[in-house]
């Protein structure tokens, strides 16, 4: 099993004609990251598209992008009645859009929270056949995120009930907040994440806390009970693969962006967080990976 750590660009600034990225690109590299993760509602352009896949392609980066089904980047009030034909359509446009990156992986703040279960199944059933028909079948995780169906446990669990064939990202740092609790602290909570876990494709490894998405500094020692549990998440993932015997290559997005929510006053920028975590997390999964292939 190989693991590859993928850099969010959230917070950070193209420049003029992209120079500010075409000067962090090799930066990245030179630390570990293999790929970028691009929110694509800030590309405004065909050509910003094809910009950004010649830039990763002079850097030897591969892409994973972030897209929404609709109401991007939640900008603005939520609009009014939104359906699911709304955000199939929407989808599908994006879509045709991302297809110029050439990604690896795409990953999708999906449906509404204000949907309905059953609503959100139905969305998600849809969107198989815009997949394969643009040629993403297999490449589509949706997002565990906050305003969107899968914004908690219980109505991903519902939802992957109806629709087990569903690829997900896991960002474990929504539910905590949304829960105010560690999701391993109790029967309940652990059985329904063991029935979650098998429909992970993408990780979005940022830590949080019961009271915030993100923590100002992982390793912090105030942080260790945090630390912990979504180290056990993320290696029960891993260790699922391992039954299976799946070893495909694992993304992995040290998700830590700007203000609000990186704390104001922090230790440690985000920038410097997202890097530093991407080094430590490689390092904890291809341990972990080495002692169970041991054993």
């Amino acid at each position: 099993m190989k693991f590859q750590p993928i850099r969010t660009l959230w917070g950070v600034e193209p420049g003029e004609n992209m120079e500010n990225w075409d000067k962090l690109f090799p930066e990245l590299k030179q630390i570990g990251f293999e790929g970028i993760e691009i929110d694509v509602a800030n590309l405004k352009s065909t050509s910003e598209y094809q910009a950004l896949r010649t830039l990763a392609d002079k850097h030897g980066l591969v892409i994973t992008a972030l897209m929404f089904s609709e109401w991007p980047q939640t900008a603005g009030p939520r609009p009014k009645g939104l359906t699911v034909a709304d955000h199939l359509k929407f989808y599908r446009k994006t879509l045709q859009d991302v297809a110029i990156l050439k990604p690896i992986k795409v990953n999708v703040h999906s449906g509404s929270d204000v949907w309905t279960y059953d609503q959100s199944v139905e969305f998600y059933k849809a969107t198989f056949a815009i997949d394969e028909e643009l040629g993403f079948a297999g490449k589509v995780c949706h997002e565990t995120h906050r305003n969107r169906s899968l914004y908690s446990p219980q109505a991903t669990d519902y939802i992957l009930s109806r629709v087990p064939n569903l690829r997900i990202t896991a960002d474990i740092s929504h539910w905590v907040v949304l829960s105010e609790r560690l999701l391993d602290a109790n029967e309940e909570d652990r059985d329904l994440l063991e029935r979650v876990y098998p429909n992970v494709d993408h990780i979005h490894a940022r830590i949080g806390t019961t009271q915030a998405s993100q923590c100002p500094d992982p390793t912090n020692p105030v942080f260790k009970e945090e630390r912990e549990f979504f180290e056990r998440a993320w290696l029960r993932i891993l260790e699922l693969r391992l039954q299976k015997n799946d070893l495909s290559t694992v993304t992995f997005v040290p998700e830590y962006g700007p203000f609000p929510y990186h704390p104001i006053n922090s230790t440690h920028t985000f920038d410097a967080v997202a890097n530093s975590e991407a080094t430590r997390l490689f390092g904890v999964f291809n341990a972990f990976v080495a002692s169970k292939q041991k054993s």
